[in-house]
């Protein structure tokens, strides 16, 4: 009871103490104190919508906190995911949660530092969540909690009906051609991979000299990159050769096996870019695969590919000289359709935009002619057109 009753007193000798300080002294200590209160309140992740860009190899979490990731899923250069929720500053957020394409727990975290935000406030149909306002006295946290469910509802029946129309077939406006550079490759990401360890042992290998083919993407545009998986397969396994094996003719096989390598040693990537990207395009496999080996061949057998590129393997360039050198070949402003993607100052892959109708007798330069314009990629000023190693 003594106790008690001393430090009652020791607590009013320290306010009165403190209203006989000057303002500035008073300002400070109460200063001090709402950054106390400020501390201990906890952040809550808000519903958002919009897009995250990576331009960083991340790991995708399950859980921020644990850092758990299951099957060890990282982001990929340039990939875009939905996002559903942010933490931290609505326009520069230290965490999101997007939508992968992960089977375990597809909702995963990344750290916002890994690459850019595209909110998407005015066309999202998210209502204001309801702790981002201040409520009514009468409302209590359990009307709080329900605004937020419904809030959630109403986002995830959204998705949905937007999930069914971006995995229906044909159905598609424009196409990315995706061109990777196999050395950049093979020495950040692929030194697992049997095409990697196969080609190393040759640095004069036609494959290092030119760019492979990662994949034809048909896109829609109110999709973004959700628009794929339009056929019996939905989801990306872990594993791409656990998809279903499908038949190519002999002559289709060969030429894909010239620009893919992973096709030709077994890692099995034509068959996620057919399940994923080709069934959205085509019924046929053969024809998805004839045409996009003829389009990466018109890219490599360019005077750009045959010139500029292969007289500066190990050496740097400046996104300017490489763009021009892109428009000499395939026509003045044809560089504003392409997209260069680069990871560690290394030109990784190039994405050129297509239009949504290509004829098997379109030349390169007519069909970038009818192309939009590409978004800005990820390479910095100087690039390294990296070499084998």
């Amino acid at each position: 009871m003594i106790k008690t009753f001393c430090l009652t007193i020791s607590r009013i000798r320290l306010i009165v103490g403190l209203l006989n300080r000057p303002p500035r002294v008073l300002l400070a200590a109460f200063g001090l104190f709402g950054t106390l209160i400020i501390a201990v309140i906890p952040t809550f992740a808000a519903p958002a919508s919009g897009e995250f860009i990576a331009d960083k190899r991340c790991e995708l979490f399950q859980s921020k906190n644990k850092q758990t990731n299951p099957d060890q899923w990282q982001s990929n250069i340039g990939e875009r995911y939905p996002v559903l929720e942010i933490l931290g500053n609505s326009l520069k957020p230290d965490w999101l949660r997007v939508r992968t394409n992960a089977i375990k727990s597809p909702m995963r975290w990344i750290s916002g530092a890994c690459g850019q935000y595209q909110s998407n406030i005015a066309g999202s149909k998210l209502s204001i969540p309801a702790t981002a306002v201040e409520p009514a006295q009468t409302t209590t946290a359990a009307d709080i909690k329900a605004k937020n469910r419904d809030s959630l509802k109403e986002h995830g029946a959204t998705q949905k009906s937007q999930g069914d129309q971006c995995r229906i077939g044909e159905k598609f406006d424009a196409n990315v051609l995706a061109l990777s550079w196999q050395s950049t490759f093979c020495e950040l990401y692929g030194s697992r991979k049997a095409e990697c360890h196969a080609l190393s042992q040759t640095s004069e290998s036609t494959q290092w000299q030119h760019f492979s083919l990662h994949g034809l993407w048909p896109n829609k545009q109110q999709c973004g990159t959700r628009y794929g998986y339009c056929s019996t397969v939905k989801l990306q396994p872990n594993d791409f050769c656990t998809y279903p094996e499908f038949e190519l003719n002999p002559s289709v096989r060969k030429n894909l096996e010239e620009v893919m390598p992973s096709a030709r040693y077994g890692t099995c990537l034509e068959r996620h870019q057919w399940w994923k990207h080709g069934t959205c395009r085509s019924q046929d496999p053969n024809e998805y695969f004839l045409l996009a080996t003829q389009l990466t061949q018109a890219v490599n057998a360019s005077a750009w590919v045959q010139g500029f590129i292969h007289e500066r393997i190990g050496k740097n360039v400046t996104k300017s000289e490489l763009n021009q050198s892109f428009d000499a070949s395939f026509g003045k402003g044809a560089h504003t359709k392409m997209s260069l993607e680069c990871a560690k100052g290394l030109l990784s892959e190039i994405r050129i935009n297509l239009p949504e109708v290509i004829k098997t007798s379109d030349s390169l330069p007519s069909l970038l002619a009818k192309a939009d314009k590409a978004k800005k990629g990820s390479c910095p000023e100087t690039i390294t057109i990296d070499q084998p190693n």
